[in-house]
């Protein structure tokens, strides 16, 4: 297992060292997935809340129970990604952390500029 995880670190490393890429663009890039990444989640998120209320509204009995199970696994879902994203904000406000790396932006403008 060790051997693995050595490896595994030394091929994500692999990049930097042959394309002569600074942690910073690497970072850059990590950043910019994520950026990607999180608006497709938290509408997923939206997605299984919407359809587990569907659900809940339109069966009686025990689906009625994994409805609203569905319902209440993407309100924590949205809860944990909101609160993520309102920590990060807060640490960032109160280091005064600013530029254009590293910020936490809406993901929602993502979407509208897309």
């Amino acid at each position: 297992m060790k051997k693995f995880l050595v490896m595994g670190g030394v091929s994500l490393l692999m990049p930097a060292v042959v394309l002569a890429a600074d942690l910073t663009t690497i970072l850059t890039k990590v950043q910019q997935i994520i950026g990607l990444i999180v608006p497709i989640v938290i509408s997923l998120a939206v997605i299984l809340f919407l359809w587990g209320l569907i659900g809940f509204i339109t069966k009686a009995g025990a689906d009625q129970k994994a409805a609203r199970e569905q319902m209440i696994w993407g309100i924590i879902i949205l809860f944990v990604m909101v609160s993520i994203w309102g920590l990060v904000a807060l640490i960032q406000n109160t280091f005064g952390i600013r530029g254009t790396e590293g910020t936490v932006t809406n993901p929602l403008d993502k979407i509208e500029n897309f």
